[in-house]
């Protein structure tokens, strides 16, 4: 059973925030202010942020790609990784941090409901520190402000943000250009991811790291934001129209509207061909929230 516990070099890129970047292999480090750099290995992307004593860090994923990010982060600096924030609680993000013995995994309150439910046992077997809405982590050389703006890509979502230098971090709630996959939502509240990216957004960061890309342009965060606003806006009108008439089909208008309703202005987009999935999805976070 898991336990949950509650409450040397240093690389300077020539142009702090631009994509200089190192890359060795499939490693690639970018620095994006003073201390602050992200790792791209393996199809996951890591915060790094290097404190006066120690280093914070995000989802090293599994234990293979954590022995690289391991090794990665000791070109940087030769402090030892003290904290490791999880983003959320999909496995493919939460695992590996026992390569970190010493580190302190903090995460949502939520991935309480995980326990027992982790049958390849890749949640940690201990979370040294939850958060309810909000938890601030002092650095030393900067703050880590942690947030939960309710269920989005999963349950235990855990929004980073460096306000200092105006950094946002997410997982699993856009790609770099079109739609993600449907059959990748099968955990996700579209309604939940919305009002998560809208609220990224109202921050106007200069970097937006996204974990499943090596991009930290903010572009590909407004597209989706407004995609997810038009569907919502096809959506909802549907919906209240057959409550008000024919409640009892409402499940069937909804597969209905998913095999029929079009979106013209994203056709284009990469994986528009799932546009029925997307519908079906928001449509059943509008009548019961999931």
């Amino acid at each position: 059973m898991k336990t949950f516990l509650t409450p040397a070099i240093l690389v300077l890129s020539l142009f702090i925030g631009t994509q200089s970047a190192q890359a060795t292999g499939d490693t690639k480090t970018t620095q994006l202010a003073t201390n602050i750099y992200t790792i791209d290995l393996l199809h996951y992307t890591s915060l790094v942020v290097i404190g006066e004593e120690e280093v914070l860090i995000t989802d090293t994923a599994n234990p293979y790609r954590a022995n690289l990010l391991k090794q990665e982060i000791q070109s940087l600096t030769e402090k030892p990784v003290g904290k490791i924030v999880l983003s959320h609680e999909h496995f493919d993000h939460t695992g590996g941090t026992a390569v970190f013995p010493d580190a302190e995994i903090i995460a949502h309150e939520n991935i309480h409901d995980y326990e027992e439910l982790d049958p390849l046992d890749m949640v940690p077997d201990t979370i040294h520190q939850t958060f309810s809405t909000h938890m601030t982590i002092d650095m030393g050389t900067t703050q880590v402000e942690l947030q939960h703006m309710g269920i989005a890509d999963g349950a235990a979502v855990a929004i980073v943000h460096l306000p200092a230098e105006n950094i946002v971090l997410s997982a699993d709630m856009y790609v770099d250009e079109g739609l993600g996959r449907g059959v990748y939502l099968t955990d996700t509240n579209l309604l939940g991811v919305r009002k998560t990216l809208k609220t990224l957004i109202s921050w106007q960061p200069k970097h937006a790291i996204n974990v499943h890309s090596s991009s930290t342009d903010l572009a590909p965060l407004v597209a989706t934001a407004k995609f997810l606003d038009d569907l919502y806006d096809l959506v909802l009108p549907e919906i209240k129209n057959t409550l008000a008439t024919n409640p009892s089909q409402l499940v069937p208008r909804i597969i209905e509207m998913s095999e029929n309703l079009k979106m013209p202005a994203y056709k284009d987009w990469p994986n528009y061909q799932d546009l029925p999935v997307y519908i079906r999805k928001m449509s059943f976070a509008i009548i019961h929230g999931g």
